[in-house]
């Protein structure tokens, strides 16, 4: 369900998603009558608040000249705005069906959009292995290189980077190098991209 501040702060935006608006109507019927009257709530929706909304929101819309009964949604609005509107109107209403936000049919988009945001363990490994395989630019004043920190085998300068470029610290995680100390160390900095640096070392 759609938190509630969430909410309100969405049927107060005229620019909101017009599917957030859809979501909100259906899953906090309370907050019909402000989807009703949100400038981005298209004629589908109206009509699906009209049908299914609580009775505020059905008052709203009678009031806006939008009912149950009514067929195809048309706002009430002057005949010379009819004409700049109705393309608009039309691809809304093509693009957003009340029928699309039936019971059944949002379950299913909901469960494919959170399907959708659940990428595969195997997929996030290589997204990590590509970030921690962007070299750094490096900006420390000792002169110390991203090249330098991934290929050095030299105890003592591998710790110096870390301590003195912290910007190189990524490569430092990746050489192989690097002694077991160091890298619990890099580790317990819960650095995003050092992290991910570690990430390929397993």
């Amino acid at each position: 369900m759609v938190d509630y501040d969430k909410a309100v702060a969405t049927v107060q935006d005229p620019n909101a998603d017009p599917v957030l608006l859809a979501k909100i109507a259906y899953e906090n019927p309370e907050f019909g009558a402000n989807v009703a009257v949100n400038p981005r709530c298209y004629p589908g929706l109206k009509r699906w608040l009209a049908t299914f909304g609580d009775e505020r929101a059905r008052q709203t819309l009678a009031q806006m000249g939008v009912t149950a009964e009514d067929g195809p949604v048309a706002d009430a609005q002057p005949a010379q705005d009819v004409a700049a509107d109705s393309a608009a109107d039309s691809a809304a209403a093509d693009q957003y069906s009340a029928d699309s936000y039936s019971a059944d049919q949002y379950s299913a988009d909901s469960y494919a959009a959170s399907a959708a945001q659940q990428q595969p363990a195997q997929d996030q490994y290589a997204a990590a292995q590509y970030a921690a395989q962007q070299e750094p630019q490096a900006t420390n004043p000792y002169g110390y290189t991203a090249q330098m920190a991934l290929e050095t085998t030299d105890q003592e300068l591998i710790a110096k980077i870390a301590q003195y470029a912290p910007e190189l610290r990524p490569c430092i995680a990746r050489n192989p190098s690097t002694y077991p100390a160091l890298v619990d160390w890099l580790a317990q900095l819960n650095d995003p991209a050092v992290n991910a640096a570690l990430a390929t070392r397993q």
